[in-house]
């Protein structure tokens, strides 16, 4: 089994609004940094969830 290979990360934006993104490509804007947090760890979760579920395959 191999390790996953999405790490999301968040950057918040002059304007108060805040970017999460990860290695994959994956990539929204969000209303607060907050928000944008809550999705990253949402992103990377279901990668590792995801690659759990292949490895039982």
């Amino acid at each position: 089994m191999g390790t996953a290979m999405c790490y999301a990360d968040t950057a918040t934006n002059p304007d108060g609004t805040a970017d999460a993104s990860c290695y994959c490509g994956w990539q929204n804007t969000y209303a607060t940094p907050a928000a944008a947090d809550t999705a990253a760890e949402s992103h990377q979760r279901a990668t590792d969830d995801a690659e759990r579920e292949y490895a039982h395959h």
